[in-house]
């Protein structure tokens, strides 16, 4: 194709673009400027020009993958054709309540129909999309960033086992192990709120970025309150302990996993409902005026709001864990800054990967299990040694990702993250309220 049959062919597929565009996309696909392009290698050169990785894209299409599960069971019901053309794809995004523009649909489905032959097989989304170069560049950016922040943590601990010893070292990665696994269970609430409030892709960064920075000065005001009430009534360690090892139980138990509801915590739901929303989104506004003139919030506050009262809640859970390893400020302030920081790479990774990683809260319940064992032990006078902790929590973790990658696809297939607040279900437990609000 010359630029002429190539516009015209951008027009025949009813892609919106103007004509300086299309010379852009020309001009970047015409590598050695002959004035004409190979039209069988225009989905691989686009790919190499990067067009594919805009944050747009990678967003949608981690939304996209967060639903595969409800597209193969439609697939397995009938209700979902496996066979779909674009505007079969389309309608499906727009039942799945995946954000998503028209063009950016033109674009996914472009990626994923990779014979060009009109149609793509609705059971084979999933692996399409996680190939696609706009998902594996991402995920290999924040699988190296994550490496990075991994090292720099070991290096500030080697600052620590010089200046105050091989304890406090092995006591301070313990416990930044102890919250960066913990901090799974934050990860999974933030994609299910995210699907829950239906967040277009372009506010979804400054979702996490608020969200990260809520967890880091909200975890501040729970450690040391914290510590300070443990200090003050050392009986309370004992009532820690019974809660990790009672939230240890609910994970490893599973309870819930039946429950339909895609819904926030009730006490959350509970407090937005007495709030004046809009129940949209306006751009990055916080607020907006409603149709009776009166200034309401915006659906992206609801978000914030959501996010903050769901950390505060996983906190309780995550707190006495880390305690239970040290009750210095420093060891236990810092390794909560450290995991916390860590937070935006590792959601990058468990949005692509979430799916695979069947027996990772297994392995988190494991390590909450023994943490709050060691907790008890320290309460009797028996001292459980840094390094033999370190060593069980990251055995459990582990064992938890090589178990998960020997499964087969079946089982990958039939699960779900189901994210619980300990502190909730306590609370329902002494209260004799069913567990109906089940982020699952």
């Amino acid at each position: 194709l010359d630029f002429d049959g190539f516009s015209s062919l951008v027009d025949t597929l009813s892609i919106d673009s103007t004509e300086h565009d299309k010379r852009t996309i020309f001009a970047m696909l015409d590598d050695d400027r002959s004035g004409s392009i190979d039209v069988s290698e225009i989905k691989n050169a686009l790919r190499s020009t990067g067009i594919l990785d805009s944050e747009r894209i990678r967003t949608v299409c981690i939304a996209l993958l967060g639903q595969v599960g409800k597209i193969e069971e439609g697939v397995e019901e009938g209700s979902v054709e496996d066979d779909l053309d674009f505007n079969g794809f389309s309608r499906l995004v727009d039942e799945l309540q995946v954000a998503c523009s028209e063009q950016d649909k033109k674009i996914i489905f472009a990626m994923i129909d990779e014979d060009c032959g009109g149609t793509i097989c609705a059971s084979e989304i999933k692996s399409a999309v996680r190939s696609s170069g706009a998902i594996s560049k991402m995920y290999d950016d924040s699988l190296k960033t994550f490496g990075l922040l991994v090292a720099a943590t070991l290096v500030f601990d080697g600052g620590i086992f010089l200046t105050r010893g091989a304890t406090d070292a092995f006591d301070f990665f313990t416990a930044y192990a102890v919250e960066d696994s913990l901090s799974v269970d934050n990860l999974f609430v933030f994609l299910l709120l995210f699907r829950y409030f239906k967040v277009p892709p372009q506010l979804v960064d400054i979702c996490l970025n608020y969200g990260i920075t809520g967890s880091i000065l909200l975890r501040g005001v729970f450690i040391y309150a914290g510590l300070a009430a443990a200090n003050a009534f050392a009986p309370l360690n004992l009532f820690f302990s019974g809660f990790l090892i009672f939230s240890s139980y609910q994970l490893l138990l599973g309870e819930g996993d039946d429950d339909e509801d895609d819904e926030p915590p009730e006490i959350v739901l509970n407090l937005l409902e007495k709030l004046p929303l809009t129940g949209t989104f306006n751009g990055e506004n916080f607020f907006a005026t409603g149709k009776d003139g009166s200034l309401q919030a915006t659906q992206l506050t609801a978000t914030l709001l959501t996010l903050a009262l769901s950390d505060v809640l996983f906190a309780v859970d995550s707190i006495p864990a880390v305690l239970a390893i040290n009750k210095d400020p420093f060891i236990v302030y810092t390794s909560n800054i450290a995991a916390v920081i860590g937070l935006r790479s590792l959601y990058q990774l468990l949005s692509v990967a979430v799916a695979d990683l069947v027996y990772l809260e297994k392995a988190v319940a494991v390590v909450l299990g023994f943490v709050g064992l060691k907790l008890a032990l320290s309460v009797a006078g028996v001292e459980v040694s840094s390094a033999f902790s370190l060593g069980v929590i990251l055995v459990s973790l582990t064992s938890g990702v090589v178990l998960s990658n020997l499964v087969d696809d079946d089982m990958k297939e039939a699960y779900s993250p189901t994210p619980q607040s300990g502190l909730l279900s306590l609370m329902k437990r002494l209260t004799g309220v069913e567990r109906t609000d089940e982020i699952k």
